[in-house]
């Protein structure tokens, strides 16, 4: 148990430096779609890599489990271009903390949809974390233009993301994570792909320096973070393999604060507390639940 929870400590570490590592991109002309699409598609490539080498484990997917890892590999195309392009209109510390509040919108889902049974401090902490999603998407923004439009692609990536981890805890048990990973991975770079094309983002033509990031977060938050979720799945119960959640919200402001030089009002930290409060109690109830 002690090795689960240094891997999540390593996941929370690399997961939290996503944000930054977009912003800096961004900062270099490389549009959150493009981010998104090369995290994946380079991500894929290492992870069939290693699959080739190692072989493929266990059974083949058939029709069903390919359409659940296409649903699964959507959902992390969107969680990434939502969130990536939230970027450019939100704040870190905002634009994390709703997409990172899915462990509220997991704790029903598990419920419905996977059959499993929680205690009521779970259900109270999901509404708890769904309110402080409310207060940072509407909180002193409505006045600008633009100002829903990033806690909103925020709010839409933290969608995709749920349905991911949702399919993924189900296919987990059968399948190992580089043949998963290695599949979704694929499906979810190339509906970025399309999805980056369709929308006329250049994928192309980026300088040295771009490419470097790229290659960063492709093997920090998604190889080193991602991928190392994946695998807890098969170890852990689908709420506490999202434990990570907990710190990526305060690692990435930090780190926005120290790389970036990016302010944090009172407001935003308040509105964050009461979201990761509510992420908490879902999380403190785990051990109460039938």
């Amino acid at each position: 148990m002690l090795r689960d929870y240094l891997i999540l400590l390593l996941a929370v570490v690399n997961i939290s430096f996503a944000s930054i590592l977009v912003r800096l991109l961004a900062g270099e002309g490389v549009h959150g779609f493009a981010a998104a699409t090369w995290r994946l598609a380079i991500s894929a490539l290492l992870t069939l890599a290693l699959l080739t080498l190692r072989g493929w484990e266990g059974p083949r997917p058939g029709a069903k489990d390919l359409a659940l890892m296409t649903v699964a590999g959507v959902g992390l195309a969107l969680h990434f271009d939502l969130w990536m392009l939230s970027l450019a209109y939100t704040s870190v510390a905002v634009s994390v903390t709703i997409v990172d509040s899915y462990p509220a919108l997991l704790a029903v889902a598990g419920r419905l949809l996977l059959g499993e049974r929680y205690s009521p401090i779970q259900y109270l902490g999901a509404v708890v974390a769904m309110v402080g999603v409310v207060l940072l998407a509407t909180g002193g923004r409505l006045d600008s233009p633009t100002g829903m439009l990033g806690p909103l692609l925020a709010f839409g990536g933290m969608i995709g993301v749920g349905v991911y981890f949702i399919v993924g805890k189900v296919l987990r048990a059968r399948y190992s994570t580089l043949a998963y990973t290695g599949v979704v991975y694929t499906i979810a770079a190339v509906v970025s792909a399309l999805l980056s094309l369709a929308i006329g983002v250049e994928l192309w033509g980026y300088n040295a320096r771009s490419w470097t990031l790229l290659i960063l977060l492709a093997l920090l938050p998604m190889m080193g973070g991602h991928t190392l979720l994946n695998y807890l799945l098969r170890r852990l119960s689908l709420l506490a393999t999202t434990v990570p959640v907990l710190g990526e919200p305060v690692g990435a402001t930090i780190l926005a604060a120290l790389l970036l030089g990016e302010a944090v009002g009172l407001e935003t930290v308040l509105f964050m507390a009461v979201t990761l409060a509510g992420i908490g109690l879902t999380l403190a109830g785990e051990g109460r639940r039938g």
